[in-house]
């Protein structure tokens, strides 16, 4: 049997519960040949790999999802390939974690007014290594007992409306392409079938997306299809992952299920012409 490839996994270097080395032996346990960390807004996951990664018979390739907006639409875009060490990109994600923590400090000042009390450290042991998300602020306000799970934290709280929300740092899709494209990546996106328009794809086709991510825990049958169909018809490379955290009920039963082949990996390596790590 051929080998598969997860490109699309989460370590507790963005919104994860597993260290990087963590994955790499799940991965080898559940016969991948290949996977790529693509932590929310951070490259951090992949120091570790490579101090480890000789011990493990896998192929890794570099990733990282961006968050960005569209018509004041959250659209997430990954991108594969690219060096970790380029400076625009560590400068851009310098200021998107700062304005993570900014972001964070508004949120409590928010929920303070609803007489909700939890104070920016906290959060930010909550966060650790990463970059500071609302799933962090979700687990703060578990542990101190106003909610009960992250479901009704988002519900209460967090979620747009709600009294503790603060609209995320402003990053376009056009931008999240470019500097995926200038640090030699390939801009893929993510899950479109997460309430996407078929006008708001072409519209990044127009933009200069090179991929879709066609296999995904949310995709069905039909909608796979359909987004390869999509791909063929305007050359696009099609990925696929798990979208593995480890937090939630079904990331175990996942992992290792929603893969494509290792050979998407020659694809890309070939759209970039090199290989990055």
């Amino acid at each position: 049997m051929k080998k598969r490839a997860d490109l699309h996994i989460h370590t507790i270097y963005s919104d994860g519960s597993q260290t990087p080395e963590e994955i790499l032996k799940m991965a080898v346990k559940a016969n991948l040949g290949a996977i790529s960390i693509t932590d929310h807004d951070s490259v951090d996951a992949y120091e570790q790999i490579k101090s480890v990664k000789k011990n493990y018979n896998l192929e890794i390739l570099t990733g990282i999802e961006f968050s960005c907006y569209e018509n004041e639409q959250e659209i997430h875009i990954l991108g594969y390939n690219l060096d970790i060490h380029d400076k625009d990109l560590l400068h851009h994600l310098d200021t998107f974690k700062k304005a993570r923590e900014v972001r964070a400090n508004r949120i409590v000042a928010k929920l303070k007014k609803v007489n909700v009390e939890l104070s920016f450290d906290e959060i930010k042991i909550k966060a650790g290594v990463a970059p500071i998300t609302r799933p962090h602020i979700a687990s703060a306000l578990i542990e101190k007992g106003y909610v009960n799970s992250q479901r009704e934290a988002f519900y209460l709280y967090l979620s747009e409306g709600k009294p503790g929300y603060e609209s995320k740092f402003y990053f376009t899709i056009q931008d999240a392409i470019k500097l995926i494209n200038n640090c030699g990546g390939i801009a893929v996106l993510a899950h479109p079938g997460d309430t996407f328009s078929q006008e708001m794809i072409y519209n990044l086709i127009e933009y200069g997306i090179d991929g879709i991510e066609v296999v995904h825990p949310m995709h069905n049958n039909t909608m796979e299809k359909y987004f390869t169909q999509i791909a063929n018809q305007y050359w696009l490379i099609t990925t696929g992952g798990s979208d593995y955290h480890g937090s939630r009920d079904y990331d175990g039963s996942n992992f290792g299920k929603y893969t494509v082949p290792v050979s998407v990996l020659d694809t890309i390596f070939k759209r970039n012409q090199k290989r990055l790590f």
